[in-house]
């Protein structure tokens, strides 16, 4: 079994029924539904990051070498074609 953390949340009374609610509904324990809930804004920052991460190289011309990339394709293509 994976080593796990176990840490308090608080919430508002109402916010934490409507969770209950949710996960009972699902079938999932709070702890399964809190855990696919931080997953998935965790995977929204990882990308909102790169999208962000690409719009700087974008903006930098020179450090977009579109020839170097399409000649290393084109080597690749003829190497085992």
């Amino acid at each position: 079994m994976k080593s796990q953390v176990a840490f308090t949340l608080r919430f508002d009374p109402v916010f934490y029924e409507r969770v209950k609610a949710v996960s009972r509904y699902k079938g999932w324990s709070i702890s399964a539904f809190v855990h696919e809930a931080v997953a998935r804004k965790l995977a929204e920052e990882d990308d909102s990051l790169l999208f962000r991460a690409f719009t700087v190289v974008g903006e930098d011309v020179s450090a977009a070498d579109v020839e170097f990339a399409r000649d290393a394709q084109k080597e690749t293509v003829m190497k085992d074609g």
